[in-house]
């Protein structure tokens, strides 16, 4: 089957180069399509008419309007996008722990990822975001297009690499700017929320002038926004206000903190050393003396660890909601040379900086390859933890750690037509992208000398030999004591695109049912990334350091696109497009890289049927594809020692067969180094995706739409990580799993070969390092159905009313991770729907708006600290041999001794708690509400009340999420309810 699907690309891109051919022009820009969107946005956003069956098209295109924007209450555009029900996938939050990205903001439309979605402005790609999402990813940052600039957003969800390329796997963002404006407004908005600590500000000026043959159309926007901590939020600064709800109350007071404060460690066992007596009393409140309890999720049990110093409020300084200053602008100007030629540039330009976390630094004396040191003071070996407490750095307030970013891009072209038949243009352009993280840190080595000493030499078993000055480590330490180990980190990146295409489109001749028409496309780009880590980064929260790697790639690209009229009432479309990246250089290196083939060519069909004007039926098809990004290609090995257990000595010594593989196993239980790097013989992710619905035009003034669509994704990409590492080299070498049953081996000897590979030993078999990194392993399948309505109402007395509702179910998600693996259904695992609907209404000089968006329950989640992963099983976890039990509400899930269907249970553990259960949160809804008021012709006043019911994640709290914040952060944020004011001035 996979053959026959090559073969017919392989035809296909034949049947494309001479169709090519005999075009008069190359071809190229991304909005080169013929595409109904214009008369759609003047339709179904603008409120102008209602009726929309005559100028939909085969596949849904959902339109923002700025109007709507601002009207809904949203002042960025990412704000609004992120409200999109087909967005059903979250992305990292910005108080997840360990987020790699807090300043940028990914869009997950169909749960595909941000990186299989396209962004594009003004139908051209931009650069992408320099660092990688989730460590692993490249992906685009819908955070830095000034809302100011927008004219209106047009969002295709579905597979679109038939007309624009690779990434359109889950649909294509085209943001168009504002050209040809007449006029100038400037909007003044101050807002704060009302449970305090958060303070916005936004400034725009936009406008434009015209000539008799030219025309200038600027934006330029300035917002500010205040961090939002853990302080901020009272409910959720500490673990005193988790719900886990299996705790008594003494086991919530000190379950999980204190994670950090003052403290020397046993490592053999895990227990904490006493502090001296009076110890935590001397950091001015900041310590507080406190058990160190660990709670066993499967045992249900709370064990004492022993005594430790505590910060009185774990998360006080945690960052809930990052804090920025952007000022962003946008330059437009044409100029009619005459004879239908006209010259255009666009420049845009972004800066920012960010805050995104006042932690206070901590430093762990681990000088020794086994994860400890040996103390010549007491003669043990010892691991010690301290985290400084804000008085003895000289206030959180100046350890900030801030992203400045600058981005711009400018292109320009020309256009004109040709024969008085075919619109034409040409268009060149650079995007460029970058990112400096500035991260406080403590310097190791000088940690070490302040607290340490000189060293003292080293054990017969090689493990470092220091005299602890325990003075200084039990003490609070001077602000000046502490710079004189403190330091600030700048991880600096860059990503760039250089672009030129052209393109064509028109009626080629009169067919039998009507004009037949065509666009034809050629693009050719170059684009790169670069990551300049700096080594005082310290370890970051995904078992590496920082992230390194680059290099660059071209890409040279042509489609076409026909319209066919095949009778008075049907159209078909079918649209065709060929890619390829090749050239592939990683940084430091002048000579091309063997990456592999990526190679694609992907169609389209549609179809539209009009039985009578105010009905559409529609359908599509597309494949799309998805080039592996290039960090997944050119990632270079980061790196960060760990300790843990060698599993694969474990099983070849026995030991597992006497639980003796943990802590204190010398021969099993050790530091080494885990790596991730890229993986360059990648596949290309190749998905295919349909679509089939109606829109009706019910009466004059009230139309309905509905589609069913599903997407799937093969070859995925998915990164494997260090515990599969490890878990599958002892597989696939000894044929056991860690507690001696037979391990199965996923996805055949390529797989081993693969693990074997990243795998590093010493001449005596213990582990060097391991390297991490990404495979084509998976496929995922996605359906849904988007419904939608709209409906406007004229009255003489009351003024006129719209209603816009649209609501997506994704019905369907099936993910497998091996081709052998079972595909059961996983809706449950995932956000399932969201519904959003705004009513308007328009009288005299007023007008007001009211908002509301509804996001359906989700799992809740149990966070691994091991492995930092999200467990989101939604039930009962499946046992050994893939049945599930019946979820039950309370926390225990039993496996039963006989079956629903009376069978005997063969399970040795049946009877026995085997599983816990994590059950479901929410559903959530935000309210928007607004009023204006025009007090002149020139002037304006609008009230803005965000979020009028506070729904946030501090009081829709997770049940079942035992660590910090204790609530879906993902899909609610914690800054409540919020008052603005905005006035509006033009001229």
């Amino acid at each position: 089957m996979a053959q026959s699907v090559r073969n017919r690309r392989h035809l296909l891109s034949h049947a494309l180069a001479l169709a090519l051919a005999l075009l008069p022009f190359a071809a190229g820009a991304q909005d080169a399509a013929p595409s109904p969107t214009k008369d759609l946005d003047a339709v179904t956003v603008t409120g102008s008419r209602i009726k929309r069956a005559s100028v939909e098209g085969p596949a849904p295109v959902n339109v923002i309007s700025a109007a709507q924007i601002q009207k809904e209450g949203f002042v960025t555009v990412y704000d609004a996008l992120k409200t999109l029900t087909e967005a059903t996938g979250t992305v990292e939050a910005a108080s997840q722990w360990g987020s790699h990205t807090p300043n940028a903001s990914g869009l997950n439309l169909r749960g595909m990822g941000p990186n299989r979605s396209l962004l594009l402005v003004n139908g051209r790609r931009v650069a992408d975001y320099p660092l990688p999402y989730g460590g692993e990813t490249n992906f685009s940052n819908y955070s830095n297009i000034p809302a100011a600039a927008v004219e209106r957003i047009e969002v295709l969800t579905g597979g679109a690499s038939a007309i624009y390329g690779s990434d359109a796997i889950a649909g294509v963002v085209n943001v168009i700017l504002k050209t040809n404006y007449d006029g100038d407004e400037v909007r003044v908005r101050g807002g704060t929320s009302t449970e305090g600590g958060r303070d916005t500000w936004d400034l725009s000026w936009a406008g434009g002038k015209t000539g008799d043959n030219w025309s200038v159309t600027y934006a330029l926007q300035y917002t500010k926004r205040d961090p939002l901590f853990g302080r901020d939020r009272p409910q959720m600064d500490d673990a005193d206000d988790a719900l886990y709800p299996s705790w008594n109350m003494e086991q919530r007071k000190v379950g999980f903190r204190p994670t950090a404060g003052l403290a020397l460690i046993d490592p053999s066992n895990g227990q904490r050393l006493a502090p001296p007596d009076g110890t935590c009393e001397k950091f001015a409140g900041e310590y507080y003396t406190a058990d160190r309890l660990v709670y066993n999720y499967n045992a249900n049990t709370v064990s004492n660890t022993g005594r430790l110093c505590g910060m009185s409020a774990d998360y006080a300084n945690w960052l809930l909601t990052g804090g920025s200053e952007n000022l962003s602008g946008n330059l437009y100007a044409t100029f009619d040379f005459g004879n239908d030629l006209q010259a255009w540039s666009n420049l845009a330009v972004y800066r920012s900086e960010a805050i995104w976390g006042t932690n206070p630094p901590s430093v762990s004396l681990i000088d020794d390859a086994n994860g400890y040191y040996w103390d010549a003071n007491r003669n043990r070996p010892v691991l010690g933890v301290r985290q400084f407490t804000p008085n003895e750095v000289g206030g959180l307030d100046t350890l900030r750690n801030t992203n400045r970013e600058l981005s711009w891009d400018i292109s320009a072209g020309l256009r004109g037509r040709l024969a008085d038949r075919f619109d034409w243009s040409a268009t060149v352009g650079r995007s460029y992208y970058r990112v400096e993280e500035r991260q406080n840190v403590v310097d190791e080595q000088k940690s070490y000398d302040f607290f340490l000493g000189p060293r003292l030499g080293t054990t017969g078993d090689g493990e470092a030999i220091y005299a602890l000055n325990e003075s200084r480590w039990w003490n609070p330490i001077t602000p000046d004591q502490y710079w004189q180990m403190g330091t600030v980190a700048k991880n600096r990146a860059s990503s760039y695109v250089n672009q030129a295409s052209a393109d064509i489109t028109g009626e080629l001749f009169q067919g039998w049912a009507g004009p037949i028409s065509f666009a034809a496309v050629a693009e050719v780009a170059k684009q790169g990334y670069h990551l300049s880590p700096d080594p005082r980064a310290g370890i970051d929260f995904d078992l590496q350091n920082v992230d390194r790697g680059g290099g660059e790639r071209t890409r040279y690209s042509a489609g076409v696109e026909f319209k066919i009229p095949l009778a008075d009432s049907l159209i078909a479309t079918a649209a065709a497009r060929y890619d390829r990246y090749g050239s592939y250089k990683a940084d430091g290196s002048g000579e091309a890289l063997d990456i592999g083939s990526q190679k694609e060519t992907t169609w389209n069909a549609g179809l539209e049927w009009r039985p009578f004007e105010s009905l559409l039926v529609r359908g599509s098809y597309a494949t799309s594809f998805h080039a592996p990004d290039m960090h997944y290609l050119l990632g270079q090995a980061s790196s960060s020692e760990v300790l843990t257990y060698d599993r694969l000595r474990c099983i070849e010594s026995g030991a597992y067969l006497v639980n003796n593989c943990g802590v204190g196993n010398t021969d099993v239980w050790y530091a080494f180094d885990v790596n991730r790097r890229g993986t360059p013989l990648l596949r290309s992710e190749t998905g295919d995706s349909w679509t089939v619905g109606f829109v009706w035009d019910v009466l004059p003034n009230l139309s309905m739409s509905a589609d069913y669509w599903a997407i799937k994704l093969e070859d995925m990409i998915v990164d494997v990580g260090a515990d599969e590492v490890l878990a599958s080299e002892a597989g696939c070498l000894t044929g056991k799993n860690m507690d001696g049953t037979p391990w199965a081996n996923p996805a055949g000897e390529a797989y081993c070969a693969g693990i074997l590979a990243r795998v590093n030993r010493d001449g005596s078999g213990r582990l060097v390092s391991i390297e991490r990194g990404p495979f084509n392993l998976a496929s995922r399948e996605v359906r849904g159905i988007d419904l939608s309505a709209r409906y406007r109402l004229e009255t003489a007395a009351w003024g006129s009313f719209q209603l816009g509702v649209n609501y997506t179910n994704q019905i369907s998600t099936k993910e497998q991770r091996y081709a052998n693996d079972p595909n059961p259904e996983r809706r449950d695992r995932d956000l399932r729907s969201k519904l959003r609907a705004s009513l308007a209404w328009q009288g005299g000089n007023w007008n007001a708006n009211v908002y509301a968006d509804r996001i359906g329950s989700v799992p809740g989640v149990r966070y691994h600290w091991g492995t930092d992963r999200l467990d989101n099983p939604g039930g009962c976890l499946p046992f050994a041999d893939g049945y599930v039990p019946s979820d039950s509400p309370s926390l225990n899930c039993l496996e039963p001794a006989t079956r629903p269907d009376g069978s005997a249970n063969p399970n040795p553990n049946a009877g026995q708690q085997t599983a816990r259960y994590y059950g479901r949160v929410g559903p959530f809804i935000t309210w928007n509400f607004n009023v204006g008021y025009q007090v002149t012709e020139f002037m304006k006043v609008n009230l803005y009340v965000n979020n009028a019911f506070n729904a946030t994640s501090w009081n829709h709290k997770d049940p079942y999420k035992v660590d910090y914040d204790f609530a879906p952060t993902r899909l609610l944020g914690a800054v409540g309810r919020e008052f603005a004011l905005e006035y509006v001035f033009t001229f």
